[in-house]
């Protein structure tokens, strides 16, 4: 079984138009989204680059 889950990374808020880029309504701060996969032990299988904070 593989088990797949995604999270938002704070990060600091950047200035002038990529401020906007990593600015998440839903969480209502500044991030990067990654998704990771594990197996049911909860060990790391793969994990994404980082993508920015809005969901697509």
């Amino acid at each position: 079984m593989v088990l797949i889950d995604g999270t938002l990374i704070a990060t600091m808020r950047q200035t002038g138009k990529a401020d906007r880029r990593n600015y998440s309504g839903k969480h209502h701060r500044h991030g990067l989204h990654f998704l990771a996969l594990t197996d049911e032990r909860g060990r790391l299988i793969w994990i994404s680059a980082a993508r920015p904070g809005p969901h697509p």
